[in-house]
C-alpha cells in the first residue's frame, strides 16, 4: 500500500532494496513502540531505491564492505567549483561561500581530518560524499532525473508519510514539490543538508523563494542530531518558512559498536528517536480523519 515511503542517502550503489528496507523498518518499529505508538504492518513501508542510478553499467562492487567501495579519492581530484563549495562547508560546519580554489580545498580537507567531531576516518568518506551530492545536483547528470523517476513509481494515493535521510531528502523534498497533486500528509526530513546553500541554491523545480516550503503537504517534521556533520543547519524553519517544526535530538558518535565519522547521521539511530516516531504516527492519524 505504500502508506510510508522511505528514501535513503548516499552510500546505497550496491545494498540490496529489502536488506536496508529491513534494517529501517525494524529501527522504526522500535521507535514507534517505544514511543507507545500505532506499528504499520511491514508491507505498508515501501523504499524508493536509486543507488543504482550512480553505478555504471555492468559495475560491480563489494556488497558486504560499502567502505571497500569507496573510489581513492584525493583533494586534487575535487575541481569542480560546487565540489570545492561543499568541501568548504563541511569543513566549517557552516555555510559558507564558494571556496576559491584547490589551495582553500586543501585547508578545508585538513581541518575535516582534524575535527573531533567527524572523528576517524574522515578525509576519504568526506570526499565520496561530496562527489556524490554534486553528481545528484549537477544538471549535466543523469542522477537526479534516475532517482527522480524512482521515486515517482513508489509514491501512491494512499502515501501520507515520506521519510528522506540525507540526501534523500533532498530527493523527497524536491519530489513533492514536483507532485502537488499527491496526498502525502507529512514530510519526515532527517539528518538533512538542505540548508547548506551550496545545496538549497541548486533545488528544482527551481530554487525556492525565502520561506517557500512544500505547500502541497500538511507537515514538515525536520530532525537533525546536534552532532550531525552533514545536517550542517539545524534549523530549516529560518530557511523554508515557519511551518518546519525542527526537532533537535541527540544521536551517539557509534554505529555497529565502534566508533564512526558519521555515527550521528546514522538512519537507524534517527528512525528510533521519539521525534520521528510521533511526526510518522502523526501523519498515519490524519489519513484516519
Amino acid at each position: 500500500m505504500s502508506r510510508v515511503v522511505v528514501c535513503h542517502g548516499i552510500g546505497y550503489q550496491y545494498k540490496h532494496r529489502e536488506t536496508w528496507l529491513t534494517e529501517w523498518y525494524d529501527a522504526l518499529r522500535v521507535g514507534l513502540t517505544d514511543a507507545a505508538l500505532p506499528v504499520p504492518e511491514a508491507g505498508d513501508v515501501s523504499a524508493v531505491y536509486y543507488g543504482s542510478c550512480y553505478r555504471a553499467r555492468g559495475g560491480k562492487g563489494n556488497v558486504d564492505n560499502e567502505l571497500a567501495d569507496i573510489p581513492p579519492l584525493r583533494i586534487g581530484d575535487l575541481n569542480d567549483p560546487l565540489e570545492l563549495e561543499l568541501l568548504e562547508a563541511f569543513a566549517e560546519g557552516t555555510e559558507v561561500p564558494a571556496a576559491g580554489g584547490k589551495g582553500l580545498g586543501q585547508m578545508a580537507l585538513r581541518r575535516l581530518e582534524r575535527s573531533e567531531r567527524l572523528g576517524q576516518p574522515a578525509g576519504r568518506s568526506v570526499l565520496w560524499m561530496i562527489r556524490q551530492v554534486r553528481r545528484y545536483l549537477d544538471a549535466n547528470d543523469t542522477v537526479r532525473a534516475c532517482a527522480q523517476q524512482r521515486f515517482e513509481r513508489v509514491v501512491t494515493p494512499e502515501t501520507r508519510v515520506v521519510i528522506g535521510h540525507s540526501l534523500g531528502s533532498v530527493v523527497g523534498y524536491e519530489a513533492l514539490r514536483a507532485h502537488p497533486e499527491w496526498n502525502v500528509h507529512t514530510f519526515v526530513s532527517v539528518g538533512s543538508p538542505l540548508g547548506i546553500r551550496a545545496v538549497y541554491d541548486r533545488l528544482l523545480p527551481s530554487s525556492p523563494a525565502a520561506g517557500d516550503g512544500i505547500s502541497s503537504v500538511s507537515r514538515w517534521v525536520n530532525v537533525a542530531a546536534k552532532d550531525d556533520p552533514v545536517a550542517l543547519v539545524k534549523h530549516l524553519g529560518p530557511v523554508f518558512g515557519e511551518e518546519v517544526e525542527d526537532r533537535p535530538v541527540v544521536n551517539l558518535p557509534w554505529y555497529n559498536g565502534r566508533k564512526y565519522a558519521f555515527g550521528s547521521h546514522s538512519v537507524l539511530h534517527y528512525l528510533t528517536t521519539a521525534e520521528v516516531a510521533e511526526a510518522v504516527a502523526g501523519g498515519l492519524r490524519a489519513e484516519e480523519r
